[in-house]
């Protein structure tokens, strides 16, 4: 192509670049097509990458607060770009707006007539965008959508779509604006569930609008040499290309090995384990004897819970005990399937289907005391009321998978909460006559010596079902119930207790003899040895009214369905009648075998030693715990608010300023130090223009390096001049400089800044430290040169082109 021809071209085409477009002569303060086209594509990606929190939230208050998060974010940075403002101003309004709008937006808690933010309101927003990430993946999913963890979404949003829509607007790199909504898209993924938020929006549709995004973003500096018919021609073939990915993408990704396998979905989520031990807490089935008759603790006739809400006769839960080691049922970290305890919020997930109901609980002086929280059915939600409400809340534990929930502050008299739940008909007053139940053991210890009364109490039973039947008849009719008596009663024999030696005792004697904790305790190793997953739980069951006194307290047991559901037998299903006392001859026989012992107090039943008894701890060690001073947790609340609220963001824009001054620095240091003899005292010229430009100062663009200089101040103009000379003449003088002529000029350089520094204003200079514009500052004329031959040739196109 000739060189008239060339001229022509960029003629016209600068005259079509002036010409005002119909769009502008009707709507002067129309944005450009670039302009609304950047604006559209980061709208959708930023919203497509946000519904990853879709899983990890319940409710729609994440999405309102996610969704202005989005616009704000993007009107901040459109007005930044529009108005040149520095990344340190666009992060201030920003942060600003955090405080100001997160409040009624997200947070929405102990606000000022329900607008203004408060302390507390202000503390959860410092706090939240920090430490919220943990406390959020160790929830149990998806989390309650109204408190300080919506935050989360809120924040992400604001920050994202800023970053998305301005990096777009400020930089003309083509692979540049994909790296934010990428960022978003992995991160939202990675802190995720199992379960995928939405896989055809996520994973197709995201993909076919960003490669759309980034070829309209190519096109803009591609050069016209093509007619109308070739760009017809190239927009039809990337559709079709288009459509092809998308077509293989969401047929063919679907039978791609490891597709439908939820292993192969990596979560940050699944890869915490929850720091909590439930352990240490004491086993209920040990202290069983507290609620008994007689007993020092007196609750066999006191109100110990107060219940309205729940259907008649329906069974409370205190615990479910799922892990047997020789000495106690307790509850152990993890379940047969893995699912830990979780910490959860007001707000839990249905994870069954049945009758929703919801009751209130009151635990009256006197009453129960314990860190296991009475619940029913599969709870969706706890409230706590009353004075200790917050601390209650602020740590409530849940084993899905078990329905038990531990609460380390202890539940005590006076007391109250309010819980959701969803009831199922999974419950049995009499022995099912079948039940399709699960096969496989969950405890480990040796329980060999069940077989033998096995053998005699199953009979010819056939199938492990009808064995446990047999065994559970056999309780009932032949067995005794009796709670140890007085001390001087011949009852005295009979300890408290489910460790295997008292066990062994139990189903060794004459005549089975006990109360719920030996019956329940060994009919769960009886369907463990039968092969039937069998877990003690231990609870209420109210007789009328909503009174619950002592005597309701009862443990029974449930068994694995085939469908990984649990059915609960209660303990009419094996329990004798309670009048059926022991024979008094059987009761000497066995004094004389074990000899005259006093059962231990109840107040102090040995504690749950899943880890051994060393390392088991009471309710009362776990308060006296100390914290550790780096638990931003345990520290007061004005420290926090002065140390995340105004210690840390300083300390941050601080680090950052010092971080960039000293990029900028090196930078200009490796210009003039490193690369082509001739190119060196070129960059120092440059470096000085951008920098001259972030103090201000207008340098015209496409003029020499004299004419630059000339539009310095008059107090820097006379110095910069010297600069440009020294520039020219290294660059375009015969042969390459020497090294020290960069250094040199770089010193000149620096004593020129310093005067430029010194007529402007403090906070210019402020702006003009934090620009990190000067740091991407790159060799337009790069392209150029790779069509140049030779050396000589390629000075001379340095000669032409003269300045920055």
């Amino acid at each position: 192509m000739s060189i008239d021809a060339t001229a022509s071209r960029r003629a016209r085409a600068d005259e079509r670049n002036a010409r005002p477009s119909s769009s502008r002569l009707i709507l002067p303060g129309m944005p450009s097509r670039d302009v609304l086209v950047d604006l559209a594509f980061s709208l959708v990606l930023v919203t497509i990458a946000l519904v990853g929190f879709r899983t990890g939230f319940i409710g729609w208050e994440w999405i309102l607060a996610a969704a202005v998060g989005v616009v704000l974010g993007t009107v901040v940075a459109h007005v930044a770009v529009t108005r040149s403002w520095p990344l340190l101003a666009t992060v201030l309004v920003l942060a600003a707006l955090h405080f100001v709008l997160g409040g009624p937006v997200a947070v929405r808690g102990d606000l000022i007539g329900g607008v203004i933010p408060s302390l507390q309101t202000l503390t959860d927003l410092a706090v939240t965008p920090v430490t919220g990430w943990k406390e959020w993946l160790t929830l149990l999913p998806p989390v309650d959508a109204r408190g300080p963890l919506v935050a989360l979404p809120w924040v992400t949003g604001l920050l994202g779509a800023a970053a998305t829509y301005g990096v777009a607007r400020r930089f003309r790199s083509v692979g540049g604006a994909a790296v934010a909504p990428l960022v978003l898209l992995v991160g939202t993924i990675a802190l995720g569930t199992q379960q995928p938020a939405a896989r055809l929006v996520q994973g197709v549709v995201f993909a076919l609008v960003l490669i759309l995004w980034l070829v309209a973003r190519a096109a803009r500096t591609r050069a016209s040499l093509q007619n109308g018919a070739g760009q017809r021609a190239r927009a039809v073939t990337g559709v079709a290309l288009l459509t092809v990915a998308a077509l293989a993408g969401t047929f063919l990704g679907q039978v791609l090995p490891g597709a439908g396998s939820s292993e192969a979905r990596t979560v940050v989520r699944d890869q915490l384990t929850p720091p909590y031990d439930v352990a240490q807490f004491m086993s209920p089935l040990s202290g069983f004897r507290r609620y008994t008759e007689p007993n020092s603790a007196e609750l066999y006739d006191t109100e110990i819970l107060r219940v309205t809400g729940l259907p008649a006769g329906t069974p409370i839960r205190f615990a479910t005990l799922d892990s047997y080691d020789g000495l106690v049922w307790g509850a152990a970290d993890r379940a047969t399937d893995g699912t830990p305890f979780q910490q959860v919020g007001t707000r839990i997930a249905p994870r069954v289907t049945g009758t929703p109901v919801t009751a209130k609980v009151t635990v009256p002086e006197g009453g129960y005391e314990g860190a296991w929280l009475p619940l029913a059915g599969s709870t969706t939600g706890v409230r706590f009321d009353g004075p200790r409400g917050d601390d209650l809340a602020d740590a409530l534990w849940l084993n899905t998978a078990t329905e038990t929930a531990v609460v380390p502050a202890l539940v005590r008299p006076g007391d109250t909460y309010t819980f959701q739940t969803v009831l199922d008909d999974a419950v049995s007053t009499t022995l099912p006559k079948d039940l399709k139940v699960a096969s496989g053991a969950q405890v480990a210890e040796d329980t060999s010596f069940l077989d033998a009364k096995l053998d005699a109490w199953s009979g010819r039973a056939g199938s492990p079902w009808e064995k446990f039947v047999a065994v559970a008849k056999t309780m009932t009719s032949d067995g005794a119930y009796t709670d140890g008596g007085t001390a001087n009663s011949y009852e005295k024999v009979y300890l408290p207790g489910h460790g295997l030696s008292r066990l062994s005792r139990f189903v060794g004697s004459t005549q089975l003899a006990g109360n719920d904790e030996q019956y329940a305790a060994t009919l769960a190793l009886v369907g463990n040895r039968l092969g039937i997953p069998t877990r003690v739980v231990m609870g209420a069951i109210p007789e009328s009214g909503t009174a619950i006194k002592g005597k309701d307290v009862h443990a029974w047991v449930e068994v694995q369905v085939d469908d990984g559901t649990w059915h609960a037998l209660l303990p009419s299903t094996f329990l004798p009648d309670r009048n059926k006392k022991p024979n008094e001859q059987q009761l000497k026989s066995e004094e004389q075998k074990v000899g005259a012992q006093v059962p231990p107090p109840a107040g102090v039943n040995p504690p749950s030693v899943l880890q051994g008894p060393d390392q088991a701890q009471n309710a009362t060690d776990i308060k006296k715990k100390k914290r550790n001073p780096l638990d931003i947790g345990s520290w007061p609340l004005w420290l926090r608010i002065l140390v995340l609220g105004l210690v840390v963001p300083v300390l941050l824009l601080l680090g950052a300023y010092a971080l960039i001054r000293w990029l900028k620095t090196r930078r200009r240091r490796r210009h003039a130090t490193t690369g082509a003899l001739a190119s060196r005292p070129a960059w120092v010229w440059r470096d000085l223009v951008s920098d001259a430009r972030s103090l201000g100062v207008a340098v015209p663009r496409g003029a020499t390096r004299l004419e630059q200089a000339r539009a310095f101040p008059a107090s820097a103009s006379a110095s910069a001049e010297p600069i440009a000379v020294g520039a020219n003449a290294a660059v375009f003088g015969p042969g390459d400089p020497e090294a020290e002529v960069a250094t040199a000029l770089l010193a000149d350089a620096d004593g020129v800044r310093r005067e430029l520094r010194g007529t402007v204003s403090r906070w210019r200079r402020i702006r003009s430290d934090v620009d990190v514009r000067p740091l991407l500052e790159r060799d337009r004329r790069t392209r150029t040169r790779r069509s140049l031959p030779s050396l000589p040739s390629l000075r001379r196109t340095r000669g032409a082109e003269g300045s920055a």
